[in-house]
């Protein structure tokens, strides 16, 4: 089981900190062909591009989390941090862009396969009555 956590944990860690460099180095692009993408999926991201904060924020998060995770370093925290994101590539994979879907797939696989292994990091989140 460890070896399959910590094959999970460096798959996430390097897709999440090369397209969160790609963001800013361009080096992905030219080796990869993402398949186009529809008139609505284009317009979700052409609006979140007009927000100019929030794609260099986010994928600053990416290369942070990425490191974090293939380090090894505070990764119950990295994880919990990385699953709204995961979700919502998910989430677009499934209503905009279906044809990426196995990307989108593979990564909420990986996210919920960890947050299950470290589940014991998460205990005290879900008290009912938290003590401070």
């Amino acid at each position: 089981m460890k070896t399959a956590v910590s094959i999970a944990r460096i798959m996430l860690g390097i897709v999440f900190l090369a397209f969160g460099l790609d963001f800013f180095l361009h080096f992905i692009s030219g080796i990869i062909r993402f398949p186009g993408l529809d008139r609505k999926a284009d317009n979700y991201l052409t609006a979140l591009t007009h927000a100019e904060y929030f794609f260099p924020c986010l994928k600053v998060l990416e290369i942070l989390c990425g490191l974090g995770l293939l380090i090894n370093r505070f990764t119950a925290l990295f994880l919990i941090m990385l699953f709204p994101i995961t979700f919502n590539i998910f989430l677009f994979d499934i209503f905009l862009g279906p044809q990426l879907l196995l990307l989108g797939g593979v990564l909420i696989a990986l996210n919920i396969f960890l947050l299950v292994a470290y589940r014991k990091n998460y205990q005290g989140l879900f008290a009912v009555h938290p003590t401070v």
